[in-house]
Parts: C-alpha cells; structure tokens; sequence
C-alpha cells in the first residue's frame, strides 16, 4: 500500500507520500479530530512516519508541544498501521539528508540542521540515521544556556536559553533596543533587504548569536554540514555571509575547513520528507 509521512504544525498537518504527492489542511485545533485527520490521511497506505513539534518520546508520547497544547500529555497513534513517530526538527533534519539539500551525506557523514524561525529548532543525522537520543528528545538546542541574564527567560521557563537570542522575537528586541521602536520581524527584514542601517544591525546581532549556536554545534559534532532553514534566511539571505563572517574567525581550524554550511531545499514539507523517510525504515 506504500508509505506517507505526515507533519502536525500548529496551523497546518502536511502530507507527502512515497509518490512524491504533496499536500497540506488545516489543523482541526482539538485530539479527537486531530486523530481523525490522520486517520484519514493515512487510510491508504500501510506504513505511516509522523513528525510532532516538542518533546515527544520513541513510543509517541507528547510531554510537551509548546504551540499545540491539546496534544500535550497524550500519545500520537493510529489504529491498524505501522506508526512511528518523532519530534519535527530531528525528521526535517532527516528528510533534508535523505530528499534535500544534504543528500552528499545521506549514506556516511555528519549532518546538523537548525531552523531559525519562531523558536530555535535543531536536529541530527549521523551516517544516514536520525539521532533520537535515549527517549526521542535530542537536540532542543533552543534551549542551551547562552547566557546568565535573568531578564530573558524562555517560554521553556528557564533563562539565558539560545532561543531567547536567535528567533524572531529576538529580532524584534534587538531592533527596539537600538531604535525604542517595536516592528514585526517580516517588517524589520524588509527594511534591512532596503538597507536601512538599524535593521541590518539587529539582524548582524542575531546572526552573532546565531554563529555561537553553530559554533557550539560545529565544536562538539564536527559535522560535514550544517543545514540552515527558516524564514529570516529564507527573506534575507545575506545572513548567511553574515554567519559566515563570525565562524570564520571563532571556529577550530580543521572544523571550518570541513564544514559546509547550506540552505534547507524542502521548505514548509521538509518535516514531511523526514517523517515520509523515517517510516520508509520500518521493517515490513
């Protein structure tokens, strides 16, 4: 019957099968319906891969979804199919190295991935197999201490975590702190794509912050590349070169020599694409 991977967002559930057919609906916003939803897409295919945003465990259990509560404490599954499910960083990374931009590396090789977005979110892959970790919550590298400020706490309730420093939001400070006016990230990014000099500032600031993540990231895993997705890349992406500028002069030697660093190819369907290729592991 074949396979389909599924990824629960908090706007919307995105879909693409082992046909390459895509397609995305609304989240239906309550449990019950949500498992119908799967349900329903999942009702011609034998194998099913769902990708979860938060902390989820290997059996599919929720701990915690901080955009979609109603899932919090209960456990994703569907009747009569073979399920896996895993957090939705760690599959985009995933689907990334097995369909996308990190495909060099899909059989032997080190792949990081980071989505600078929202929230910070980060995933793993190591000679072509997803890094779950011991219960399936791995790499929530939005949430490493960066710093001991205790006037940014996190929504995670702790402060100083990265995500308080690379993340939409935290553009939106930085560029209030330099003007004392407050702007939408999408409104700042526009001014910086026009040059204006204090939009351009704020988002040099995030990148600062951002090349300390992979620093950190780059440091311990040595990996062969990092992917880097999200919508501030995606809108501006001198960010890169503004990345690139840090980790020139902070990163070992050796490690920058190895180390690429390249944009996400799947967009909005990369999480998808992971769990699409996490199921398509399940032994039949």
């Amino acid at each position: 019957m074949g396979t389909i991977g599924i990824d629960i967002g908090g706007s919307y559930i995105k879909a693409v099968d082992y046909r390459g057919r895509r397609f995305k609906v609304k989240n239906p916003g309550n449990f019950a319906d949500l498992i119908k939803t799967l349900k329903d897409i999942s009702k011609n295919y034998n194998k099913v891969g769902v990708a979860v945003a938060g902390f989820v465990n290997r059996k599919g259990f929720v701990y915690e979804s901080p955009n979609i509560s109603y899932i919090n404490g209960k456990r994703i599954s569907i009747a009569g199919k073979k399920t896996v499910v895993a957090n939705d960083a760690t599959l985009a990374c995933y689907g990334e190295v097995m369909f996308g931009s990190a495909k060099k590396w899909s059989k032997s090789g080190v792949v990081v991935c980071i989505t600078l977005g929202t929230g910070l979110g980060g995933g793993l892959v190591i000679d072509g197999k997803p890094f779950l970790g011991a219960d399936g919550v791995s790499m929530e590298i939005g949430h490493i201490p960066l710093t001991e400020d205790k006037t940014r706490v996190c929504s995670c309730g702790r402060y100083g975590c990265t995500e308080e420093y690379v993340s939409s939001r935290a553009i939106v400070r930085y560029y209030k702190e330099i003007t004392g006016n407050e702007l939408t990230p999408e409104e700042i990014v526009s001014r910086a794509n026009g040059g204006q000099a204090d939009a351009l500032e704020s988002l040099k600031k995030f990148a600062l912050y951002s090349s300390k993540v992979i620093q950190i990231l780059s440091h311990i895993f040595n990996p062969n590349a990092i992917v880097i997705s999200g919508g501030v890349i995606h809108h501006f992406p001198k960010v890169y070169n503004f990345i690139d500028d840090f980790i020139r002069t902070t990163l070992i030697k050796p490690i920058y020599k190895t180390l690429r660093i390249v944009p996400a190819k799947l967009g909005e369907f990369s999480g998808a694409y992971g769990a699409l290729g996490f199921a398509q592991r399940i032994n039949s």
